[in-house]
């Protein structure tokens, strides 16, 4: 497919059905079209992924996480499918990039312009599933880490990835409302083509938003062990502090009372008085000990 490229416009030499423009140069191409006050608004201002279908036009915009980083939006554009005619509208250069890589890889036949859009919504979500496995690997890792308690600090990755993932999810989400959009143009169509492509890409989004949510339910397992996990650790200690105080509150009431050396206390005139009470102390102690043990108090289930 052969492609004739000005400094802001892309135009696909076949009988010219793809092209790329800035938002003004697109204004100027089809005033028609952007007269209608909410396409325009919609392809102006880019805030999420999706499509829309008015008297037949399909226009739309796509808000692309990087896949690095998804809470930042990387590719931002919009585009409008007429009968005979797609638009891209970007101000940058990164759909014309990924316009030319698409073609040098599948290098097809002549496509309409339908079709060509169904393919580009492939292209862009083709590398995802290795995206997922990434995350589940890394989720595994995580994982592992934790229970072997090698790192302390693992809270703050179990956040990043939350946050990730929950972006992915909507993102998903998002491309798949889309196709629910195209779905009843490709039907209107009756192009077998466009219906195949279509079919095969809701599958795919709908599997990977299926990834996607099954990786943060089993993140949020692994939370729940963690703060399970953190839960125990805090009993224990509690139960440590518990045993601990049980013995030494009797202690400490007997040698604040004898310690007060009241003037009518006979006992701590007598020679072995002292001896007397470190004994009885000693005694009390034991039998504490041995009442905790054999109740089992504190003692986990």
């Amino acid at each position: 497919m052969e492609t004739v490229e000005t400094e802001n416009t892309t135009v696909q030499s076949d009988a010219d059905q793809v092209e790329i423009l800035g938002l003004e140069e697109f204004r100027k191409k089809e005033p028609g079209i952007c007269s209608i006050r909410h396409i325009d608004k919609v392809i102006s201002k880019p805030e999420f992924c999706k499509a829309s279908n008015f008297r037949g036009l399909v226009y739309g915009t796509f808000v692309i996480p990087s896949k690095k980083n998804l809470q930042i939006s990387h590719n931002i554009f919009a585009f409008c499918l007429t009968p005979d005619k797609l638009y891209f509208i970007d101000e940058g250069s990164k759909v014309r990039k990924k316009v030319r890589a698409m073609e040098e890889e599948y290098d097809d036949e002549i496509r309409t312009p339908l079709v060509f859009l169904l393919d580009f919504m492939e292209y862009l979500i083709r590398e995802d599933l290795y995206v997922l496995q990434g995350y589940e690997k890394t989720l595994s890792q995580l994982a592992e880490r934790m229970n072997a308690g090698t790192v302390a600090d693992t809270g703050k990755d179990f956040m990043y990835m939350r946050s990730q993932l929950n972006a992915l999810y909507t993102y998903y989400e998002q491309l798949s409302n889309m196709a629910q959009t195209m779905e009843q143009v490709v039907v209107q169509s009756g192009d077998e083509t466009a219906q195949t492509l279509l079919s095969l890409y809701i599958q795919r989004v709908q599997h990977l938003a299926q990834m996607t949510h099954t990786l943060k339910e089993s993140l949020t397992q692994v939370l729940d062990m963690k703060q399970a996990k953190l839960s125990e650790r805090q009993n224990d200690l509690v139960n440590l502090l518990t045993i601990v105080t049980s013995i030494f509150t009797p202690l400490t009431l007997i040698t604040g009372w004898f310690g007060m050396n009241f003037v009518n206390m006979h006992l701590l005139k007598e020679p072995w008085g002292y001896t007397s009470v470190i004994v009885f102390c000693v005694i009390l102690t034991l039998a504490e000990i041995l009442v905790i043990r054999n109740w089992k108090i504190f003692r986990k289930q």
